[in-house]
């Protein structure tokens, strides 16, 4: 992580959480000394070299549910993410909400989306 320049995270959103193995990553990775330091019982973002973060994720959940109980996962990414950056990196979080009932034409334009936002990555 302090090597790298971008962080790209790629998840589905299950019961309005982060899937477990990707939890457990950041529970390694989210730590004193690893991704933030201690200063004066303040914390200091140790990751000032990543510049960008960008987010691609799917809720079977609607938007307005996923407000509604907060959407932990979003909160996260582009809060604590950019904090421990020195809240200086851009975020670029991608959500396709409401997969329970998406279609052929949602996936497709969710897509298009992504592509369009990451070719100019």
């Amino acid at each position: 992580m302090r090597a790298a320049q971008s962080l790209v995270l790629v998840f589905p959103v299950w019961n309005f959480g982060f899937p477990a193995l990707l939890k457990g990553y950041l529970d390694r990775v989210f730590l004193p000394g690893v991704s933030f330091g201690l200063v004066d019982g303040r914390t200091q973002g140790m990751l000032s070299n990543i510049d960008r973060i960008g987010v691609v994720t799917s809720y079977g959940a609607t938007w307005l549910k996923a407000t509604m109980m907060g959407n932990p996962p979003r909160k996260f990414c582009t809060r604590t993410l950019r904090a421990v950056t020195g809240f200086t990196a851009s975020v670029s979080y991608l959500a396709h909400y409401d997969m329970n009932r998406s279609t052929p034409a949602t996936r497709e334009a969710f897509l298009a989306r992504v592509a369009t936002t990451y070719r100019r990555w």
